[in-house]
């Protein structure tokens, strides 16, 4: 098994288990400036936008476990011109036994995608999936950086508190585009 297969289970693996089912299917974003409100089913979420837009493309290297969660998808990503250059430099460098695969790993970056657009849901849910098969999608995104500082659960009439130890970051996607469904170096 490729040690990036292994390194992204484990990056959804850590991160599915600080995450906190979400109840319901409902989602909606408001931003009021650089202010953005996030409900969940019974999550309240609460951040800053600390970016302006960007669009940037990715491969997609690892997906998050299908069920309900406080975000819309978790992906394991490295940036596209970071992957060829890599590529470039080691070639399979996904390998274990690559003099890329430290740096690779370095690169990957797991971010948790945030969006309340129908459209743009189905297809990072299609992106998971085709991650979650071993496909290595390569996506390109436009959406706004996030840095959510509060998050509560509602719960019986009473806002809970969660105390979370995930550090991924996290992006407001307004648009994606599925570039290759299947990638391979």
């Amino acid at each position: 098994m490729k040690i990036w297969k292994i390194v992204a289970l484990l990056v959804i693996a850590v991160v599915a288990i600080y995450a906190v089912p979400r109840i319901g299917k409902s989602t909606t974003i408001e931003q009021d400036g650089n202010r953005v409100s996030i409900a969940i089913g019974e999550h309240r979420l609460t951040g800053d936008v600390i970016s302006g837009q960007i669009t940037d493309s990715f491969l997609v290297i690892g997906g998050s476990p299908t069920g309900n969660m406080y975000f819309t998808v978790l992906l394991s990503v490295i940036p596209l011109d970071t992957a060829e250059r890599l590529y470039q430099t080691y070639g399979d460098f996904r390998k274990c036994g690559s003099a890329g695969a430290a740096e690779g790993m370095r690169s990957v970056i797991p971010v948790r995608l945030y969006t309340d657009n129908g459209n743009v849901e189905r297809k990072l849910k299609t992106v998971n999936k085709l991650a979650n098969a071993v496909k290595d999608p390569v996506i390109k995104m436009t959406f706004v950086q996030l840095n959510i500082n509060d998050h509560k659960i509602e719960h019986n009439g009473e806002m809970i508190q969660v105390t979370s130890h995930d550090t991924s970051d996290a992006f407001l996607v307004k648009d994606i585009k599925i570039i290759q469904k299947e990638h391979s170096f």
